[in-house]
């Protein structure tokens, strides 16, 4: 058409690569996104996606930002759908995508916990595997020192801040806040030393007491937890990480259940 206005610009991603050899992810990470958490408030999610590349030089990344904006201030859930979308946005053979956020849930009146969650999915061969992970802070005094302490009848057993992490394999039909609550309290019953933001001195007093009589080398912690945890999934990894409180490293140990696992 004589004079048009349009013009059509160079895509390069849709050239075809020279090279032949398979790229398994390519994509996007650290996409802050607005969704509702399972208490139902907006929080700020961190998202990751990604998709295999074979002949064609690159993908379209702005498309996977779209997709993702497509499901902002809306509940995190295990959409089947929004995987497909992924997927067919770059004519792929397989997809991925990462969600995680913190939310702060109630224990009683004045009390609250900050607790990490994560949900992934992998979409290939016409079947998506959906993970959900929870991230619980806790605290435990070393059972060497305080044994060591205990011997001699001085010094004061040092205290350790920790994290626990369960990842498993999930159904997408799962009802996830619900499922959420269960594994949190399966892990606060292990562990049960839990950071408070508010405490009187009589409620320190009492803290102290009680981790006194609570202490968990990382591997009593992951070995505790994994069995609390087990009957929920098939395929799990549980993490425990201690924050040392004397080194200058933190301790970790992780059970794997299954597999098939990320």
């Amino acid at each position: 058409m004589s004079g048009s206005c349009v013009k059509f610009l160079p895509d390069y991603a849709e050239g075809e690569s020279k090279t032949g050899y398979t790229l398994h992810k390519v994509g996007i990470k650290k996409v802050e996104v607005y969704r509702k958490d399972f208490e139902d408030n907006l929080t700020i999610t961190q998202q990751a996606a990604y998709v295999s590349l074979k002949q064609m030089k690159g993908i379209h990344m702005s498309r996977l930002v779209g997709i993702m904006l497509e499901y902002a201030n809306q509940p995190v859930e295990l959409d089947d759908e929004m995987m497909d979308k992924f997927t067919l946005s770059q004519r792929a053979e397989s997809s991925y995508w990462e969600c995680r956020w913190k939310s702060i849930i109630e224990l009683d009146d004045l009390n609250t916990l900050a607790v990490r969650y994560g949900v992934e999915a992998k979409a290939y061969q016409n079947a998506i595997d959906w993970y959900f992970t929870i991230g619980v802070p806790y605290a435990s005094v070393c059972p060497c020192a305080h044994d060591m302490c205990k011997s001699v009848s001085d010094g004061v057993p040092h205290m350790q801040r920790a994290i626990a992490y369960v990842t498993g394999q999930v159904s997408n039909d799962i009802d996830l806040p619900d499922f959420s609550t269960e594994l949190i309290s399966r892990v606060i019953d292990v562990v049960d030393i839990i950071p408070k933001p508010y405490m009187k001195r009589e409620d320190e007093l009492e803290w102290c007491r009680r981790a006194a009589k609570k202490n968990l080398f990382v591997e009593d912690a992951a070995r505790q937890i994994a069995k609390a945890v087990n009957q929920c999934f098939g395929n799990a990894v549980v993490t425990c990480e201690h924050f040392e409180s004397i080194h200058e490293h933190n301790v970790v140990a992780i059970h794997r259940k299954g597999e098939g696992l990320l």
